[in-house]
Order: structure tokens, then sequence, then C-alpha cells
């Protein structure tokens, strides 16, 4: 009996000091998903009530866990033990009672803070710094849209997100972009099935669901006035602007990690998201960039492209050429994918791929292309370009593009019917065409 208690304690020390090495090693508390380290006012009232509800059960877990270790030794069986057995009642009302109390009272403690912070993340402040007209430096605005915060209509689809921004015209894929300590407006629903919206650093969790359009607002970093509260700060002056720009350029501009956080389907864990936080002169030029939108290769404007596409495509030549006209034609890409400044390539099926070659990553970010000093590297990129169209059933199983055995959107198929794959040369030209996409 003894040497099956020492190697059952030696066996719980071993996995727990494993547990506990792996915790430590692999588990940060400042990712760029964690919850721990919150930049902004959403995710910190979602700390907060986290942090509440972890004290309130850590309590109830020592007090119980607590009388019932002091009961089974107090009462315990000991040898040669003559005592009688005690009268066997069926409880005590008055401990029934008490118990009942307490926990309504727990309850109570936790539910109203949660209520509070539901209503505070649906109910989008009007905070008056935040309104565009005060912040944005690019094309006029209506009154209407001078007067609202930045709005982003946020789509879930199998399984990739989509990014529209109504008031400026532009729609982007698996990367949104939003100004630092700004109050954003987010509207999300689902085209297919229930997705879930999920920003740790930012915001919380909201689901998106089909047939029904949801809403919450996010802000990365706090704004002026909050900021100043917190610092105890009341006078206002030009040195105390510069101070809020430097925490801003210093702790919240970055970019941080979103998931779908509701099971979806097979590659619901391959439905990520990216948020990049700029200021507001950077977030201006990225919305001219999105709108500009491509030149044709060479930088033929697009009537003499199609021009000669139309008359002989032979004429065009060279990789980026060939690429495009695999884009357009063979490919059937124009079908569903959308590239502002091209007027052929339309589609809204899939992900507007304007300036695909800027982002850091495809596959609604599960094919990750960044550098360590955060630029993109270039051959990652290319190589993750070429599987995802090579290989799109394999990287996410289940997603709507072609597939090697057939039933995708845009099937490639021959004169008979046959499906008929893209070659690796026509890839390669592909990928190189959509890489300078920037």
């Amino acid at each position: 009996m003894k040497s099956i208690s020492v190697r059952l304690l030696r066996i719980f020390s071993t996995v727990s000091i494993w547990v506990l090495t792996a915790f430590i090693s692999g588990c940060s508390l400042d990712t760029r998903m964690s919850t721990f380290v919150p930049k902004g006012p959403i995710a910190e009232t979602q700390l907060d009530l986290f942090m509440l509800t972890v004290w309130v059960t850590g309590f109830i877990f020592i007090a119980v866990g607590g009388v019932y270790t002091y009961t089974i030794i107090k009462f315990r069986e000991k040898p040669n033990d003559d005592r009688p057995l005690p009268t066997q009642g069926h409880g005590n009302p008055l401990i029934e009672i008490g118990l009942i109390g307490a926990s309504i009272f727990l309850l109570v403690i936790i539910a109203v803070p949660t209520l509070q912070g539901i209503w505070f993340t649906h109910d989008t402040p009007d905070d008056p710094e935040s309104r565009m007209g005060t912040w944005y430096n690019g094309d006029e605005l209506s009154d209407e849209e001078a007067d609202n915060p930045l709005i982003i209509k946020v789509k879930g689809y199998r399984w990739w997100w989509a990014f529209e921004y109504p008031q400026l015209g532009i729609t982007t894929a698996n990367e949104m972009v939003i100004p630092a300590g700004k109050v954003v407006h987010l509207e999300l629903r689902s085209v297919d099935v229930i997705h879930s919206f999920w920003l740790p650093k930012i915001a919380g969790k909201v689901d998106l669901i089909p047939g029904r359009t949801n809403s919450m607002w996010i802000q990365a970093g706090d704004n002026y006035l909050n900021w100043k509260e917190k610092h105890g700060h009341k006078a206002d002056d030009e040195s105390l602007r510069s101070e809020y720009s430097s925490y801003l350029e210093e702790e919240i501009h970055d970019y941080y990690y979103g998931q779908c956080a509701e099971y979806c389907g097979d590659s619901h864990a391959r439905m990520l998201f990216r948020a990049n936080v700029v200021n507001d002169d950077d977030f201006t030029t990225w919305v001219a960039d999105e709108k500009n939108g491509h030149k044709a290769p060479s930088n033929m404007n697009w009537d003499e492209w199609y021009a000669a596409y139309d008359e002989n495509p032979n004429q065009l030549s060279g990789d980026l050429h060939e690429g495009l006209k695999i884009f357009m034609g063979r490919g059937q890409c124009a079908t569903c994918h959308q590239v502002a400044g091209n007027p052929r390539a339309l589609g809204v099926a899939g992900p507007n791929l304007t300036n695909v070659g800027s982002r850091m990553s495809i596959a609604a970010g599960w094919l990750n292309h960044r550098s360590d000093t955060n630029n993109v590297d270039i051959e990652k990129q290319y190589d993750n370009f070429f599987k995802w169209i090579k290989e799109t059933d394999v990287v996410k199983p289940g997603n709507l593009m072609w597939r090697a055995n057939g039933g995708g959107i845009g099937e490639l198929t021959n004169e008979n019917g046959e499906i008929a794959l893209l070659t690796d040369d026509e890839i390669h030209k592909l990928s190189l065409y959509l890489q300078s996409l920037k």
C-alpha cells in the first residue's frame, strides 16, 4: 500500500511540474490576442468583470473546500473509535436558507456588473473627438457623416471576414484599419452560419447571426479626456496634447489579432483577422490608397490594356501581364474578387483583393508572411500565394474556392467539362501579379 501511494505521489508531482513548466514557458500575458493586457475601454471593462468573477468563484471554492476539508478531518473514523453514530437528520432549515441567500447575493455581485458591461459594449458613446469631421482629413464628408463616428460593417463568411467602410466607399478583407483613440461603431452580420467577432486586446466577443444585425463599439486606446482623467491632468495645452499623442504612438499604434470565437465549420480555427491601429494621417493615406486602387501592369491605363487584351492577348507579354490575363480569364478570379481600379474585376463572392500584396497574411490570417521587422517577407509571401492557389482545399478544408476534387465556386474546367486546374507555371505568374497589388 505504501509503495502504491509513493508511486502515485511521484506521478502527480511529475505531471504537476510538466504542466507548470508548460504554463510558464508557453503562456505570456502580453500576446497579440491577450485579454490580460487590454488596449481599450471595452477590453478593460471585460477584464475587470473577468477578475471579479475569478475572485467571487475563488472565494466560494476556498470557503466550500475549507468546510469540506475541516469536516472530513474532524469527523473521520479513527482506530478503535467506539463513538455512537450521530443522529441522522434531513438538513437544517436555517443553514439551507442562509446558503440560498448567500448564493443569491454572490450571483447579484456578478450579474449586475455583467449586465452593465453588456450595455456598455453595445451603447456607442457620443464622443465629440471621435466624430469623423474632427479628425478625418480625406475627402469631404456630408454633414451626417461628419457628425458620426467611423462605421465599419463586418460580414462573416466561411471562413473569412469582410470589412466595409460605408462612409468612405471602400471594402477590405481580413485586415481592418482603425484610428487610435477614436470610437468606432461596428455593425455585424453573417452571410451563412453563426460566427463571432472577437478582438481580445481591444474588444470582446459579439456573435454574427444570419438574418440579423448586431452592433458594438470598439476603441483602441483611451480618448483624450479619459487619458487626462487617468493621469490626473486638468489643464489643456499643446504640451499635454503632445504627451497624449506620444502615448498613442508608444502604447497603442500596433497590430492586433482577432478570431472567430464561435464554432462555424471545418476551418473555424483558420478564420482570423488583423486589426491595424494607426494615427489619423496614416488612416487617411490608407483610405486614399484603397480608393485609388491599381493600374494595369507596365503602368498602362485600363482602357489601353483591355483594348489589347480583347484584340490579341498575346501582345501583352511578361509575367505580370500573363498573371493578370490568368486573373481575368483562365483562373476566373475576377468572377469572385474585386480589385479597385480594374473596371472588370467586380466580384463580391470572395475577399476584396485591393492592395492584397501589402497585407501581412492571406487565407484569413492563416498564411502569415510577416517578417521579424513587421514588414512583408517577399519570399514567404510568394510561397503563401502559390500554396493557397494550388492547394486551397488543403490549406483551408471546406472553403468555397476551387478544390482538387471539384465542387467549389468558379471550378476550373476544360471545354469537355473536365477538371482542369492551373499549372504550376500559371500559378507562378498569378502569384507574382497578386504580389504586385500594393
